[in-house]
């Protein structure tokens, strides 16, 4: 009994003696293993760095016409339905125009009534002064066309070789004048005013490239197109002007020497644009000389022709193009190419005065936006974008660009914005005036570069680091890095300090 109680102390003694053993390895195990970093890592590769702003704007038509006849009356016709093309001069529907029709009818048998015949030799006579006025007439269109031509080019130089010393980049979409004014609303005016004048040269430029035949109605519109870029012009000359001679050294900064020399140039530049101003309006006064000429010329064949007086004659003349004009009246056309979006009234219901029944819009679609203070640097007209439309969902892309940035402001709810109109790349049917557009505006990209999460880098006042995990992967040491392109999902170009396959930290646990 007691050997066997003896056997058992001693087994229970091993026992305890084996479970010592284990605790002490496990202890010198826990002690000795390699202990597991506290961080997390990501590795340097190549790959692609995008810049991108998101914003979101509303779909509307580059441009909508709504569309009312003058006179009250019953619709006969209606030649479009909503959703048809149609191109500008187009009709688009036409009232009951019996009365009017036989009123000019009327007027013209009148007016044909009271011509009668002339000698060969009288009608010779009048016939060459026709001819002859004829000939005065196509020489003023000529003389129209090269003073549109000269025009611009005088204008051209009153702008860009004198006025555009005042600015910076005149001739971009972001014009900067560059002396002192009186405030900041003066300085945008005339920036904006400069932007506009791009644009008259431009369409100025494009009417005095006009080649072809050229009537007197093509000479006048081309005449009266230069008159208005002249006008627009002259404003800004003329403000310009003001700006220029209110400098002093005083409230400029400038030598006298120079604000002298700044007044020379604005007395050149108005002085030019008043050449360009005579040119234009000798011509047009030769044109309206010219035209009255030979419809004189043809009024007095006619009265000659006729047995009544010329009085008689030209008061019957002007009646019938008095029932011309009413009869025109009758049919409205669009002004537009475009899209019929409303087509209201009904074939026989009446429709008062200006009650617009009809509208069109212009195929193309445009976008405006607004882009925070902190994001419209980077834009730049050019850019192109992704966009998504809500009515289509995140998968259906509708490429954009950027064909417009507003240089002033516009303050949404206190923020400082700037509005930016893009403009679809290629006509699509899915696309509707109202429809809301996400947009993706590419401002910047680098293509296989080196590139690390931007989560990884460190700035100081003085350096930017990034933590270089070791070749075992237990430890990291600071490295001096150079950093390019910033992408919209949180990687960042590397220039210099790693290489391809780097474990940079990204996270360190406490």
């Amino acid at each position: 009994m007691k050997k066997s109680h003896f056997r058992h102390l001693k087994n229970k003694w091993v026992i305890i003696g084996i479970i010592i053993i284990l605790i002490i390895a496990v202890i010198v195990y826990e002690k000795t293993k390699p202990t597991k970093p506290n961080f997390q890592y990501a590795t340097a590769a190549i790959g692609n760095v995008v810049e991108q702003v998101s914003v979101t704007g509303t779909v509307s038509p580059v441009s909508n016409a709504k569309l009312a006849f003058e006179k009250g009356g019953v619709i006969s016709k209606i030649y479009v339905k909503v959703g048809d093309t149609v191109t500008a001069g187009e009709a688009v529907a036409s009232l009951d125009s019996a009365n009017d029709q036989a009123a000019l009818i009327s007027a013209q048998a009148t007016l044909a009534d009271m011509s009668s015949g002339l000698t060969p030799q009288q009608n010779a006579a009048y016939q060459s002064a026709v001819n002859t006025a004829s000939t005065t007439l196509t020489n003023a269109l000529s003389d129209a066309v090269n003073a549109v031509h000269t025009g611009y080019v005088q204008a051209q130089s009153a702008v860009v070789n004198y006025g555009d010393t005042f600015f910076t980049n005149p001739q971009t979409a972001n014009p900067t004048i560059n002396v002192r004014t009186q405030s900041n609303t003066i300085a945008l005016s005339i920036n904006n005013e400069r932007l506009q004048i791009s644009t008259a040269l431009n369409n100025w430029e494009n009417d005095a490239s006009t080649t072809g035949t050229v009537n007197t109605g093509n000479a006048a519109k081309l005449i009266s197109n230069a008159e208005g870029y002249l006008a627009t012009i002259k404003s800004f000359l003329t403000d310009l002007s003001a700006i220029v001679n209110n400098l002093s050294p005083g409230n400029s900064g400038l030598p006298q020497s120079a604000i002298d020399s700044g007044v020379t140039a604005m007395n050149t530049s108005l002085s030019t644009l008043n050449q360009a101003i005579n040119t234009v309006s000798t011509a047009d006064t030769g044109l309206k000389s010219a035209s009255s000429g030979l419809a004189q010329a043809e009024n007095t064949f006619a009265l000659q022709k006729s047995g009544s007086t010329p009085d008689a004659v030209a008061a019957q003349a002007a009646k019938v193009s008095q029932a011309q004009a009413v009869l025109a009246e009758d049919t409205i056309t669009s002004p537009i190419d475009g899209i019929v979006t409303q087509e209201n009234p009904n074939v026989g219901e009446y429709i008062a005065p200006g009650q617009s029944g009809f509208a069109v819009q212009n195929s193309g679609f445009k976008v405006e936006a607004y882009v925070a203070e902190a994001d419209i640097a980077k834009v730049a007209v050019g850019d192109l974008a992704s966009s998504t439309l809500d009515a289509y969902g995140a998968y259906v892309n509708f490429p954009e660009k950027v064909i417009m940035i507003d240089p002033a402001e516009t303050v949404l709810q206190g923020v400082p914005t700037y509005k930016v109109t893009l403009q679809f790349v290629s006509p699509d049917s899915r696309i509707k005036s109202g429809m809301t557009s996400n947009i993706e505006i590419l401002t910047h990209e680098v293509n296989n570069v080196l590139e690390i999460p931007y989560r990884a880098i460190t700035i100081t006042s003085t350096s930017t680091n990034v933590r270089l995990v070791s070749a075992n992967g237990q430890k990291y040491t600071s490295v001096l890095v150079t950093t390019g392109l910033k992408g919209s999902d949180g990687t960042i170009q590397i220039l210099s300090g790693l290489k391809e396959g780097d474990k940079v930290v990204t996270y360190v646990g406490s």
